[in-house]
């Protein structure tokens, strides 16, 4: 996954970039004028990170426009100070989550991930040891080997999906709840061991070796 921040201020961009990077969200940073009518190189990359320092009506419309441009793609404002009133103009006329100054790198790359991999109908595969997982988002299901198939629901889906894009590295409970319940950080941590114990189950069922692993004091990894 591979998202592009869009900013007039390069040396505030790498700032955000190397923020972002510690969190695990790959980004290139593309200069621009903020102009409608530029061809812009960074249309093909999984999500925009739109960087401004003060918006006015020049960087809304420049926003609409890149989400009526990539209507597939998930579009993040960052802003460094605004005005009310042009803040309101893009609310309006935009919809993507804002995100203010001092910025939290680990939750706008969690909730980037989160949308861009819930939006897409492309089957995820893995190989682990002599085990072939393909994770399939339009059924939900999890095939092993193309013989064995198991329904997930929702949030067990999730789960995998969250550890499969992270393979090997080691994820926390904080990481895993913010990507799967978002913004609604007011349930218990204690939810996250009910959903892996359950998922656990039903692989353990038709696989003897452990799929997801517990690393004590740190957290859960697919290797």
């Amino acid at each position: 996954m591979l998202s592009a921040i869009i900013t007039s201020d390069y040396l505030v961009a790498q700032s955000v970039q190397r923020g972002l990077d510690n969190s695990n969200l790959k980004c290139l940073i593309y200069k621009t004028d903020f102009s409608v009518t530029d061809h812009y190189d960074f249309i093909y990359h999984d999500g925009f990170l739109v960087l401004l320092k003060n918006p006015k009506e020049q960087h809304v419309n420049f926003c609409s426009h890149l989400q009526n441009l990539s209507p597939g793609k998930k579009l993040f404002i960052l802003i460094e100070d605004c005005e009310i009133e042009v803040l309101n103009m893009m609310k309006e006329a935009v919809n993507a989550p804002l995100f203010f100054a001092p910025f939290s790198y680990h939750q706008i790359a969690s909730f980037l991930q989160r949308d861009v991999l819930c939006g897409t109908d492309e089957p995820m595969i893995a190989n682990i040891d002599d085990l072939s997982l393909k994770l399939d988002p339009r059924k939900r299901t999890l095939h092993i080997n193309d013989e064995i198939t198991i329904q997930l629901i929702n949030k067990e889906f999730y789960i995998l999906q969250f550890l499969i894009n992270n393979r090997g590295r080691v994820v926390s409970k904080t990481d895993m709840f913010e990507f799967i319940w978002g913004k609604n950080l007011l349930g218990s941590m204690s939810t996250i061991d009910v959903h892996m114990s359950r998922l656990r189950r039903k692989i353990k069922k038709h696989v003897e070796s452990p799929v997801i692993k517990t690393i004590p004091c740190a957290g859960y990894i697919i290797e």
